[in-house]
């Protein structure tokens, strides 16, 4: 990719505040609370406090993916669909496919209420085939037949 932060060589990796890992604006409300050299954590000062962690590697696909993860504050409360949808515009954005993985039992690892999405940078459009397909809806008061991709 052409933006550097991206690059295999951590030490290359640009952490400012200005923008997250995956180049987006940094979001509104949100500021830095601690930097790795592998990763920055942000927390959200305006609503409910939230705290993600982003960070960028390279994984045995020999693709580059973003792995950003949500926390409450409370440690022992998991964060709502609500909260991950908000992150996942926040640093994601929604012109890029990601993912919630749900490992089989034998590999999930968990030390909190954490909540996980993996983008591949490398793939905007996603590594998943695409599962839409074109599906008919009825509307009961109309009786008019109007069709739309669904999953």
């Amino acid at each position: 990719m052409d933006d550097p932060r991206f690059g295999t060589a951590t030490s290359e990796i640009d952490l400012t505040d200005s923008h997250t890992w995956s180049g987006l604006p940094a979001p509104f409300g949100w500021h830095v609370i601690q930097r790795k050299e592998h990763g920055l954590m942000w927390e959200r000062v305006v609503g409910e406090r939230l705290t993600v962690w982003e960070d960028v590697s390279v994984k045995r696909d020999g693709k580059n993916w973003l792995h950003v993860s949500v926390a409450k504050s409370n440690p022992k409360k998991r964060p709502s669909y609500d909260d991950l949808h908000v992150v996942r515009l926040a640093f994601i954005g929604e012109d890029r496919e990601c993912y919630q993985k749900f490992p089989p039992k034998a590999r999930y690892v968990s030390f909190t209420e954490t909540l996980h999405l993996w983008c591949c940078l490398d793939e905007p459009e996603g590594v998943l085939p695409a599962f839409e397909e074109m599906v008919a809806f009825l509307d009961m008061d109309t009786g008019k037949v109007e069709e739309r991709y669904s999953i």
